[in-house]
């Protein structure tokens, strides 16, 4: 057995020895036998944090994901109770045996921060746990009909519901392993899970007979495991409330896995998405522009673009020059009834009362202007709370659009069309 008072790289040297040992050939199982039998009691993220030393030495992630297979012996056969416990153990080893270790300090206020969040309703933690229960069901249910049965065919439904995991392992990717690898430079476990997640994903694809699909069900376990015991104390020690927000706030579109929709986190309304200006960057609540970057979009924008404020100015038109309808800049600052024929106008009052009276939202234009088929939009402009702010007038040439799409096409487009919403 490893003796607890040897140093941190005397640790990983051994762990590389595992991996060589899987590496070489040697039967995983009696790889993980030597490995629960000297690390049983070595906290998680001390072994997380030698993966990471690993590779900042440079090893492979295909060896470190046979390492991050070897640790999960750990957890086999522990009910969710168990495997609590082993962390709440393993959290109070290291404050007592690790404290002079140069590793950040882990007490049981992690622990109990974790579980915290799992059981918060609709955190982002508390998502995944129910994910992963149902994950589990899915996996003793198959379990259970294989008890009767060697034919995987009686299965085939129920495998290809488990294929849904993808949506669970793409909320951690995209949303927590960024987070960890760059703002706080732990890119172990990320790069190590991730590595396996694809493995696991492509398993579920390739499946022959019962011992494939058994085993791909072992190490969909394991990675539960994994999550609950490496990854989730590690966000809960290190992420921010406002990161959780925002991580809470982008979950929805990644939608549910194996259960029937997700719980709210009460917090995730408290996101204040501030409009600001500072030092020539715009802050909105879609990120960071520069006013050069925010110029150069508008000018790209294949629409000729004309905004009036909500009392019908005129306040921007893009710098295009080449307009289906000409915008000379002596226009801006005035009131765009002066900019109108009086044909129009009469259309185009009752599209701003609509607009404003929140009646109409958008209208289209079809129309062709010397020779070229046009369509012009009008959009109405609002606030979050939905009071309105102007008319965003975009015209769009669609003659390019039509000629890539004209097998498609029953019958040419009948000039002056017009398409409310």
């Amino acid at each position: 057995m490893v003796e607890k008072d040897i140093s941190f790289e005397e640790r990983v040297k051994i762990l590389k020895s595992y991996i060589q040992r899987v590496t070489d050939g040697e039967d995983l199982e009696k790889v993980q036998a030597d490995f629960k039998e000297n690390f049983e009691h070595v906290p998680a993220k001390l072994i997380a944090k030698a993966e990471q030393q690993m590779m900042a030495d440079g090893a492979k992630i295909e060896d470190i994901q046979k390492l991050c297979d070897i640790h999960s012996v750990l957890f086999h056969d522990m009910t969710d109770q168990e495997r609590r416990q082993r962390l709440k153990e393993e959290m109070e080893a290291h404050q007592i045996n690790y404290a002079d270790e140069k590793i950040e300090n882990v007490d049981d206020k992690i622990s109990e921060k974790t579980i915290e969040y799992k059981n918060t309703l609709g955190h982002p933690l508390n998502i995944l746990t129910i994910e992963n229960d149902a994950i589990k069901a899915k996996i003793d249910s198959i379990k259970k009909i294989l008890c009767e049965s060697d034919d995987i065919e009686v299965v085939w439904d129920e495998i290809d519901e488990l294929t849904n995991i993808r949506q669970h392992y793409a909320k951690k990717d995209d949303l927590l392993f960024p987070l960890l690898k760059d703002q706080y430079n732990l890119p172990g476990p990320a790069d190590v899970m991730w590595g396996v997640e694809d493995e696991i994903r492509s398993h579920l694809h390739s499946i022959d007979n019962k011992e494939d699909l058994m085993s791909v069900l072992k190490r969909i376990e394991e990675m539960i495991y994994k999550e609950e015991n490496i990854l989730f104390p590690l966000c809960a020690e290190n992420f921010t409330e406002d990161e959780w927000i925002r991580i809470a706030d982008d979950m929805p579109m990644f939608g549910p896995c194996l259960v029937s929709e997700l719980p709210e986190w009460d917090n995730r309304f408290k996101r204040n998405d501030k409009v600001e200006f500072k030092d020539d960057i715009v802050s909105l609540p879609g990120g960071l522009l520069t006013l050069k970057q925010l110029r150069a979009i508008l000018n790209i924008i294949p629409m000729e673009l004309t905004i009036i404020d909500e009392n019908d100015i005129n306040r921007f038109f893009d710098e295009d020059g080449n307009k289906v309808f000409l915008r000379p800049k002596m226009a801006l600052n005035r009131d765009m009834h002066s900019c109108h024929p009086s044909n129009v106008l009469k259309m185009v009052d009752k599209l701003l009362i609509d607009f404003k009276n929140g009646k109409r939202n958008s209208m289209h234009v079809l129309s062709v202007v010397d020779g070229k088929q046009v369509l012009t939009n009008y959009y109405a402009l609002r606030n979050d709370d939905g009071e309105y702010l102007g008319t965003m007038e975009a015209v769009l040439h669609i003659d390019g659009i039509i000629d890539c799409t004209s097998k498609n096409m029953k019958g040419p487009i009948s000039p002056e069309r017009i398409f409310p919403n």
